[in-house]
């Protein structure tokens, strides 16, 4: 994906439009409660199983710092690849305004949900363009180190650039 003007990134959860991405976003807040985080051992993968095909799970890695594509939904594979199974640094899924690896990172360093929406370019898949928006959440299954990051992508309206 391209740069775009339009796009997007933060902590705040108004970025994103996407009734899909916020609802997620509402799942990951009822899982932590009061606490900094939940556990992947929490998620329940029938609650969120209208979200399936837009959900990725990242394993993180520590020293040196990397994420692993552990699920990639249906059709976040097919608009943009799949890379179940690679590092984010070899295979990172292309992203609107910076780095996957970068926005991952900032997950870890702000150690709370990021948030981006804006349009995109899908390299080898013409001119068009889709408005892209998506939710990073943290998971700790010992409450203090992050070891997972679950995400919502949605893709909205489609143009021609």
């Amino acid at each position: 994906m391209q740069s775009s003007r339009s796009c997007r990134v933060g902590f705040e959860s108004e970025i994103v439009q996407s009734p899909a991405v916020q609802d997620f976003y509402a799942y990951w807040l009822k899982l932590r409660g009061d606490r900094e985080f939940p556990a992947k051992s929490e998620v329940d993968l029938a609650a969120i199983a209208r979200f399936a095909a837009n959900v990725m799970l990242l394993k993180v890695t520590y020293d040196p710092l990397d994420f692993e594509y552990r699920i990639v939904g249906d059709e976040i594979a097919t608009r943009l690849g799949s890379v179940k199974g690679r590092q984010v640094r070899e295979a990172a899924l292309l992203n609107v305004d910076k780095s996957a690896y970068s926005n991952y990172c900032e997950v870890i360093g702000g150690r709370r949900p990021q948030f981006l929406e804006g349009w995109a370019l899908i390299p080898f898949r013409g001119t068009d363009r889709y408005l892209l928006s998506r939710v990073h959440c943290p998971l700790s299954e010992d409450g203090r180190t992050i070891d997972h990051i679950l995400s919502c992508v949605a893709f909205g309206a489609r143009g021609v650039s």
